[in-house]
This record gives structure tokens, sequence and C-alpha cells, in this order.
């Protein structure tokens, strides 16, 4: 049975208190803004595909075929990339699913519930134990109607290895009293037809056809079979066509309320425009305290002729179970999971425990399970060819319609959906990888770490872009990968992503994995590719006149033409990575490039300390705007610490800490927004002039990176704010850690949930704080007695509050909305003095600046 979760986490927020207009008198002296529920969309998966329950709108809204967005490039019949207009074309992913959702009927009135209202406090993820919340990839929402309780779960199952979901209702007397007469409805809505616009768009309906094979629904068209299998007692089978009406009708039939049965099926195959089907289940009366369960299951290939062997997958799946025997065993399987694979640090709360738990599902489900796929021999509608560059798997090569085995098993997407980065980023996967490891999640950990050293990466060695730099081979990407294991990046008016900060974080992630699970097996059997594509390529790409890695587009992904720069995240990554590659090294017995490796790392780190800081020894974002003398502020450059390449509790840590509570700190909440460029142009030359809101916004990631900085650094009440309130943030939202919060109102804004940048960040940061254990980059921290500069005046770098005319949204595409909520909770404190509302202290520092340049000019 599901257990009994704990009650929805409410928790109570003073008043917000007036932010002081010099707030670098005490950081901590306002108090975080009440937290709100603002993201309502639940996502499942199983590796394979993906389902999401839309709390809002009260039903299914999105069934992808793959976990990933797209699955590989276009190609043309010579095997190469495809462009248009200076973008390479891609194979995207396909949303299957318009909507799907349940009807009751009770005291002789029929309603979809999609029409009543949802109790949002009730609904969410089903608790893996009893007094526990979550844990679980179970979905669910909860609705009432009269004494009835109607609870929709849905999942997609981990024991059903293929695009599925199932959806079950549960229907509860809470009265004391029988309710006679109800029936159950379930309807789904599946677009088959052509098209492939984006695997959050729907694709057409057209040329669709629906037959009843005994009480499944086999649905085909160009994009595949889907079939629907109730789990009950079925009284009717419906199907109709969209521009059907009356009691043809099956919508409008139990819309239109009263007790109207559906009308069954019972029509050749045919194709029509806009197929969909539904099923009745008569459920009886139900008497006081009792409970009646129904449910679908569905399942998908990409072959329209491959109904056999769905339907043959639903038998070896569900059997003759129930709908509730089926959620009971989705549950069982999580509980499992979090008992015999999940290590929880020490010294958690239960809210931590709870979100902690729930991020290794978010984990679990972010990672690609599948290595076989169907790929027809047409691309997004008859007669357009498809081709592929990957082979059958036997080896031979391809033919298509056939099926062909790709690379993207054991990648670890940067998000589930409704998150728009669910491609697989080596930056979030490191991240992810680590956060793995560190949860006991080993052979999950492994599988990610292979896939980066078997994708088909390397592939633009050769670009022009990268001519100057005289490129070596390498094998982990310049930004991310396609679904199928492809190296992929985007492109904008500014060129492609190229980015080099993967490199040392794929190194750094693989000697915690090897420290924390003991497993030495798999760098052992790699080692000759990882040293010489990762480790050797990143020593190759030190700039022998800065001694920094050579101008990049780096984390925040600035793209190229001019773009680039000599980014202190990317350095900083190269110098742990190389650090921790040379201790591999050694143990495998590799002495020269131990040598070599730990030589690099440390030069890296030296030339960042003198090259990178300013004259408070403060990190700066990069060379290029450190020279300016302005706008380098960036919160990436915490991990300048948590890495332990310099003393967290230094002089240079210090320094950076306080300009980046001084600069970034949150107006809204207790972390920090990701870099200063929304708000660094007060009208002159600018070295980042299209910083955004995306810039502006808190960010989760550069957030929990500097909770493990300031608790090693001393501030542990800044540390403990940050885990908090990014706990019950995340509480309040349905165990999703967002990737960003809206600055100003603290509302979960562009994607989420999160997994590396989230799951992974969160559960490093509590492990951190259990653990407490010191590992310094090359052995020792860097020496900052070696470090002199000459003093400044200390004045901040100036800046103005009001955004460029550079776009509001990112580059890679416009995000979802934030969702909206009314619900209210949680807490912590920060300070900022870049944001909105922080004008006239940044006129008080202008004014105190100014008066410093005319004293020394006058000199």
């Amino acid at each position: 049975m599901i257990p009994t979760p704990r009650l929805s986490h409410r928790v109570g927020r003073p008043p917000v208190l007036l932010l002081a207009l010099l707030c670098t008198v005490a950081t901590g002296a306002r108090a975080e803004v009440p937290i709100q529920r603002s993201f309502l969309r639940l996502p499942s998966a199983n590796g394979h595909g993906a389902v999401m329950l839309d709390v809002e709108q009260r039903k299914v809204t999105h069934f992808r075929e793959h976990l990933f967005a797209t699955e590989e490039p276009v190609i043309d019949a010579a095997g190469n990339d495809v462009f248009a207009n200076g973008h390479p074309q891609v194979i995207h992913s396909r949303d299957l699913l318009f909507d799907a959702f349940f009807g009751l009927r009770s005291g002789g009135t029929q309603r979809w519930l999609s029409t009543q209202e949802a109790d949002r406090d009730a609904s969410g993820y089903a608790a893996w134990a009893p007094e526990k919340t979550g844990g679980t990839g179970v979905a669910s929402l909860v609705q009432r109607v009269g004494t009835l309780e109607a609870t929709t779960f849905v999942f997609a199952p981990q024991g059903l290895p293929h695009a599925s979901f199932v959806m079950a209702l549960r229907v509860r007397n809470t009265g004391t009293a029988p309710v006679a007469g109800v029936s159950a409805f379930s309807l789904h809505n599946f677009h088959l037809g052509f098209g492939r616009p984006g695997v959050m768009a729907d694709v057409e309906e057209n040329g669709e056809t629906v037959e009843l094979n005994g009480n499944d629904f086999v649905e085909k068209g160009f994009a595949g079979v889907l079939v629907a299998r109730p789990l009950g007692t079925v009284a009717r089978r419906s199907a109709w066509l969209s521009n059907a009406t009356g009691s043809q009708n099956a919508y409008n039939v139990v819309n239109g309320g009263g007790g109207q049965d559906l009308q069954d099926f019972t029509a050749q195959p045919s194709v029509g425009t806009g197929w969909a089907t539904a099923y009745q289940f008569n459920l009886g009366d139900l008497p006081a305290g009792a409970e009646r369960w129904v449910g679908v299951a569905f399942a998908h290939h990409g072959n329209p002729e491959a109904a056999a062997t769905v339907r043959q997958w639903l038998t070896d799946y569900a059997g003759t179970s129930s709908a509730q025997a089926l959620v009971d065993a989705e549950v069982a399987h999580w509980a499992a999971f979090q008992t015999d694979t999940v290590k929880a640090p020490a010294g958690l709360s239960a809210d931590e425990e709870s979100l902690l738990r729930h991020s290794a599902v978010v984990l679990h489900m972010a990672q690609v399970r599948s290595r076989d796929v169907f790929l027809r021999e047409f691309l997004s509608r008859d007669g357009e060819p498809r081709r592929t560059r990957f082979k059958a798997p036997d080896g031979t090569t391809a033919t298509l319609p056939g099926m062909v085995r790709h690379a993207g098993y054991g990648a670890v997407l940067a998000s589930l959906p409704p998150g728009q980065w669910t491609y697989a980023w080596i930056r979030d996967g490191a991240y992810a990888v680590a956060g793995m490891a560190t949860l006991g999640m080993r052979s999950e950990a492994r599988d990610a770490l292979s896939y980066y050293l078997n994708a088909d990466s390397g592939r633009f060695q050769h670009w022009r872009e990268l001519e100057p730099y005289s490129m070596p081979p390498y094998i982990i990407t310049l930004t991310r990968y396609h679904g199928f294991g492809v190296e992929e990046t985007d492109f904008n008016e500014a060129g492609p992503n190229i980015e080099f900060d993967g490199f040392g974080l794929f190194l750094w992630a693989l000697r915690h994995y090897e420290r924390t699970t003991g497993d030495t097996t798999l760098v052992d059997e790699t080692w000759p590719t990882v040293s010489t594509k990762v480790g050797d390529a990143l020593v190759a790409l030190i700039d022998p006149v800065t001694g920094l890695i050579r101008p990049d587009s780096s984390i925040w992904e600035t793209h190229w033409n001019g773009r680039q720069r000599s980014w202190t995240y990317t350095s900083l990554t190269a110098a742990r990575g190389l650090c921790d590659a040379a201790e591999l090294a050694q143990r495998v017995g590799d002495t020269e490039r131990a040598a070599r490796y730990r030589q690099a790392g440390e030069s890296l780190r030296r030339a960042m300390a003198e090259k990178l800081t300013d004259g408070n020894f403060a990190l700066a974002s990069n060379l290029e705007e450190l020279r300016v003398g302005r706008g380098y502020w960036d919160a990436a450059v915490f991990d300048a610490f948590a890495f332990e390449l310099f003393d967290p509790a230094g002089k240079i840590a210090q320094a950076t800490y306080r300009g980046l509570d001084l600069r970034l700190s949150s107006p809204a909440g207790a972390g920090w927004q990701r870099n200063d460029d929304r708000y660094d142009h007060p009208g002159g030359s600018d070295m980042s002039p299209w910083g955004s809101e995306y810039d502006s916004a808190e960010w989760v990631i550069v957030s929990l990176r500097g909770a493990v900085a300031k608790r090693m650094g001393g501030d542990v009440a800044r540390a403990d704010r940050v885990l908090k309130w990014v706990t019950d943030q995340s509480l309040m939202n349905y165990l999703a850690i967002a990737e960003t919060y809206d600055e100003t109102t603290a509302a979960y804004k562009y994607n989420t949930p999160m997994a590396g940048f989230g799951a992974g960040a969160y559960v490093l940061a509590l492990e951190h704080r259990a653990a407490g254990v010191s590992d310094p980059a090359c052995g020792a921290y860097f020496d900052e007695s070696t470090l002199t500069k000459q003093p400044d005046a200390g004045t901040p770098d100036s800046g103005t509050q009001e955004p460029d005319a550079g776009p509001q949204t990112p580059d890679a595409g416009t995000p979802p909305d934030a969702g909206a909520g009314g619900d209210v909770g949680g807490g912590g404190g920060g300070c900022n003095a870049t944001g909105p509302g922080a004008v006239a202290l940044w006129l008080v520092v202008a004014v105190a600046g100014l008066a410093v340049a005319l004293r020394r000019r006058r000199a």
C-alpha cells in the first residue's frame, strides 16, 4: 500500500523587513521574502521516456518518446552535419500527448476531473515510507468531489524499460454514508502525426488510426504506435475524431453532466485527424471508508506496425495486476532504492532528508537508460529522408527503417521536463556524478562517467574558431551532447558556445568517484583515454602568455566572436581537475604525467592568484573585465574555494566573499545572483553588454557552492541560511530544486527540476556539512604569503541599475513561465548592492569613488 506522507510543508514567516540603505553594515539585516508555491508540473521518468502531471491544469500534459530533447544532428548523404542560416539542424524528440485525465460520476452527475480544483497541499510525490515525504517518482494529484477523494497517480514505470507511463485513479469515500452509482472515466488524446517541432511542442494529429484489440486501444500514425491497456473491469470503450459531436464525442458526454454512458467504439480502423480514446469503469456503490482503483497503462514504439510488440511489453509488465498493485509495486521499487542504495549524510533534519532522498530520485530519473531505438526511413513527414550515423545493434550498417544502437546510455541530463535543459551538459553532469557517488549510487555514477568516454565527441577539433589554439584531440564535449550521445553546441548571432571547463570538471568528478566509492577499475581501464584526451588536452589549452586556460565561453555560455574570455571558472576547474588527475596518474604508476599535471595545476592556480584578483585580492570573473576595472563580479568563482584551490578563510577568499556579498546577494533570497552583467554598463564601453534577467536571477548552483565555501571560511550562519532557503523553497515546490529564483519575488524561474545544478549540488552541500573533510587541491592551499599587490582605494567598481538593451531571456530558448501560486512559507537572510533597490547605495559608492578619482587626478 502507499505510505501515508507527512503533512505538506508549511513554514510560517515573519513580515519582510525594509532593506537598509547601506546593507554592507550587516548582510543578514533582512529576511527573505515569503516562499510561494510557483512550480506545479511534476515529471516522472524511467530513462527511456518521461511523463508530466500538471497540478495546475489537473491532467497529464506531456509524454515524450525519449528522455532527452534531441536525438542527433541532421546529416546529409555524405554524413556531414547540415547547417541552415548558420545553425546546425537537429532531430528533435517528440511530445506524443496532448492531454490525458480522469473523470468521475457520483450523485447522478459526471464531470471531468480536469475541471475540479486540486488540493495542492495534499498533491505531490507519493511517499516512499510511512511518515516520509516524497522519495519516489510517483506523482499524485488529490481532488475532492463531495465526500469522494479522487487521487490520480502518474509515473513512468521503472519495471517497463520503454517509453511508457501509468495513470491510476483511487476513489475513496471519506464520508459516513455510502455513495451510490460511482463510475470513473479516463480520456487519452495522443498526437502521432507529422512534425518534430521541439520536445515541448505538439506534433500534428493527422493520419492517425485507432482500433480495438480486446480491451486495448491501438493508435498509430507517422510517429509510431501507442497502446493503451485498461487496468480494471471496463464497461465502455470509446473512440472519436476531433470533429465528432453529440454522444459520439466522449469528452462532451462526460462534460455535459448527467449520467449518460460512453458510446462503445465498434467501427473498423480508419485513418482520420485527431483521434481520442476513453474508457468507462463502473465502480458501483462505494461504502463509507471504502476505496476503488482503476487505471490505464500506456507504451509507445517508433514503428507504426509494432503493436504486437508493445502489447507484449504491457503483458510482461502488468500481467493481470490491478491499478493499485502497479502503484504499490512502483512505490516498493523506490522504497528499495532508498533503503538499499541511498546513503544519507549524518545530521539531517527531516526536511533535509526528504529533499536529499528526492534528489536521489531526480538524479536517477535524469539518467538515460536506452541503448537501442527504432528509426523510420522518414524524418518528420512522409518522403523526407532520415539518415543516422549509428549502426544496427549487431554492429552492421543500419538500414532504415530499423533498429540502431546509439551512444546515449548513462548520460545524466541537466534537467527533467518541464525544464528545457533536457540535454547532457558535462558541467551539470560532473556535479550530478559527484552527487550520485556521494549518495551511494555507484553503478549510476560509473555509467555516467563511462558515457563521457564513449560518446561521439572530439567533433569540433578542426573548427576555424579553434584554429589559433591548435586544438588537440579531445574526448569531453566542448558544450553538451545530443540524446544519442553526439557532441553538440548551440549557436546565436555571436557564433557557437565553446567551453573548456568540462575537462577539469570531468577529472574532478572521476577522482571524486574513485575516492568515494573505492572503485579503481574505471580509471585503470580507461587511463589511456583519460590521460591523452582529457588531461593532456587540458594542459595543451594553457595559454603560454597568461598562464591561464585560453579564452572560452565557459559556464555562462557567452558564445564566441569576441565574447570569449579568460574565465576564472574555466581556469579554476582546470586547476582542480589537473591536481586530481595527478593523483590518479600517481596511483596508476604514470609518474611522468603525475608530475606534469601537478605542475600545470599549481601553475594555473598561481596565475589565477596573480592575474585574476583585483587590488583587494578578490577573484574576478575574467581577465578582460578585470583589466577594464569594473563589472567583474561572478559568483561562479565560489568554486575556487569550494574546490579548495585557495584557503577558504584566506585573504583571497575573504576579499572575494565581501565583494560577492555586496554586489551579488539576492534581494529576495539567501543566495546570490550569478554575475553583475545585467547592471554593469553605465553607458560606456562594456565587456558584457549581453547581460539579462538570466544573470540577475538568484542561481541555486552558485548559492549551494557558495554555502560550501562560506562554511569552510567560517561563515556558518550564511551557509546554513542558504541551505535552509533552498530546502524550504524545494519542499514548498514539490521537492523540485530550481535552476533560479526570481531575484525580487523568489518565485521559481526558468528551468526546474535541475539534476546536477540542483540535486547534485544540494547533496554535496549536505555531505560537506556532515563530513567536513578537507581535500586541498594538489595537497595544499595556495601559499598566499607569496602574493603581493599594490593596494587600491577599495572602491567598488561602478555600474548602473538599469538593464541594457540586450535580451532578457536565455539565448538557448525562451524559458518556461514560472507558474503561479499563493502558498506561503520558508526563509533566511541576505543583502544586495547590484539589483533593483540598491540604487541609493550605488550612488553613495559612486560619489565616494568620484571623489577619490578627483583627488588622484589632482595629485
